[in-house]
């Protein structure tokens, strides 16, 4: 059993300053990912670096941490703060930006993000749970209204690709969503969020991976599992991620972690240290597409 020690892409972290982010100042509310303490502070990419370049993270992409709360302005403000970070540091390589597709004006916001080097994506947060504190969404079945999907025809247009962000239980609006837009490439995120480990929920989620999965358009990111555990042991991710790869398949399923969030539970050395213990059961190319080659290729980052 070889351990993968190649170039990393990690698709999926944070940077921020606290000042800019609604959630991360008093006062502080509950979230689903639990006590966030321990978030509430700057993450520059100063520290990003020094967690990741030790264990050959060679390029990445940063996903909206939520500038915006309620004024879409301020996301295209993180963005401009993201490209003057890029120029100073290089990193991060891709930006996938936040929007609203039920905002009106959101057609002249994704063209104004679209200037700035490495904006590859959109996410729009669509989780929804009966649970009050699982609802980022104000509907289950947002992205089938017809604003929405009027506004989510733009993706095509101007070659975005969506991060996807869904519960088990609101498969079937995301596979109808992923149907009628064959032509936009979708990521589905943190292993389309195993909430519990109850045996009827991992059947659900099981379900939903495959359903989602019977659609060539859709990708899978292995990214944010400790989330809804509040931590995380070996046992529980070697399940969760060789569920995912045997329902995507090794070309479509790409590795990010979700830092700084999964930071609240462990260091970057200790998470990576996971991966590779568990990717390496399988032979070393497939290691190194789901490692590097799969996320430079869907994020367009180069070799």
């Amino acid at each position: 059993m070889e351990l993968y020690d190649g170039p990393i892409i990690d698709t999926h972290h944070h940077l921020w300053r606290r000042k800019d982010v609604e959630w991360l100042n008093p006062p502080l509310t509950p979230k689903m990912f639990g006590d966030y303490f321990g978030l509430c502070r700057d993450y520059p990419v100063e520290e990003w670096k020094h967690d990741v370049i030790p264990h050959k993270v060679v390029k990445t992409v940063h996903v909206t941490a939520n500038w915006a709360g309620t004024k879409a302005t301020r996301a295209l403000d993180e963005t401009r703060w993201l490209a003057s970070v890029q120029a100073e540091h290089g990193y991060p390589h891709g930006i996938a930006v936040q929007a609203d597709f039920t905002d009106p004006d959101v057609e002249a916001q994704l063209e104004a993000q679209r200037k700035f080097r490495g904006v590859c994506g959109v996410r729009h947060q669509l989780y929804w749970d009966s649970r009050p504190l699982m609802q980022y969404a104000p509907r289950p079945d947002l992205c089938n209204t017809p604003v929405f999907r009027q506004n989510f025809a733009l993706l095509e247009k101007l070659d975005l690709h969506f991060e996807l962000q869904v519960f088990a239980s609101q498969a079937q609006y995301a596979v109808e969503l992923v149907r009628d837009f064959p032509r936009v490439r979708f990521i589905l995120l943190h292993a389309g969020m195993l909430t519990d480990r109850s045996p009827h929920m991992i059947a659900q989620w099981r379900e939903a991976l495959e359903r989602l999965a019977a659609h060539p358009n859709v990708h899978v990111k292995i990214s944010g599992l400790a989330m809804f555990s509040h931590g995380w042991t070996k046992p529980q991710l070697r399940q969760v991620i060789r569920d995912t790869i045997q329902s995507f398949g090794v070309e479509r399923t790409v590795f990010g972690t979700n830092f700084p969030l999964e930071k609240l539970h462990a260091s970057y050395a200790d998470l990576i240290g996971a991966y590779k213990e568990i990717l390496a059961e399988y032979p070393p190319a497939a290691q190194r597409a789901i490692f590097h080659d799969n996320g430079a290729a869907f994020y367009r980052l180069g070799a």
